[in-house]
């Protein structure tokens, strides 16, 4: 009990994590998250649409890919479902087609982007339950099928959104992304 008392305590007024686990920590009323930029009240637009995948392994080199290389902190909208492009042309699931268009609309008129980013990741398990074991057997030919997606996502996404510019990357889980053009 004096351990939780004492994590509250620290999460509460702490800036940095507390170590807590979920349990423990979602016990608590109030948490901390310290700002990225002291602005954020007044910004109003973002550059980018990023669409990436769900997967849970890579939500913070998505981030950092974002941040570090591309240089969007704070300047991008996100929306992420399983296989990232394969969401937007797997005819499997229309709505999450549907659910990518209407969110590109969307953020084209409430925080004027400017262009779409989508963000592949080798040895996701999406491509494998849609695409088929054959498909993604070796990393060449996984590579090869999302380079297809990838490819054929953009000519979709500009034919619905021709004033949009479109990207294509490959996350690779070793931390090495390519673009596709």
């Amino acid at each position: 009990m004096l351990r939780y008392v004492f994590l509250c305590v620290l999460c509460l007024f702490s800036k940095e994590s507390c170590g807590a686990t979920f349990e423990e920590a979602i016990k608590q009323d109030h948490f901390f998250v310290e700002p990225s930029a002291e602005n954020l009240k007044e910004m109003h637009e973002a550059t980018t649409l990023v669409i990436g995948c769900i997967d849970f392994r890579l939500r913070d080199e998505l981030k950092r890919f974002l941040k570090d290389s591309l240089s969007l902190l704070d300047d991008y909208d996100e929306v992420t479902l399983p296989g990232a492009s394969l969401a937007f042309v797997e005819k499997k699931y229309p709505h999450w087609t549907q659910t990518i268009e209407e969110v590109t609309q969307l953020v084209q008129g409430l925080h004027k982007v400017k262009r779409v980013i989508f963000v592949d990741h080798m040895g996701c398990g999406a491509y494998t339950l849609l695409r088929g074991k054959d498909r993604v057997k070796t990393p060449e030919l996984e590579r090869a099928e999302h380079v297809r997606v990838l490819k054929e996502a953009e000519q979709k996404m500009k034919g619905l959104f021709p004033n949009l510019e479109v990207y294509g990357f490959i996350l690779g889980l070793d931390g090495n992304v390519e673009q596709i053009k």
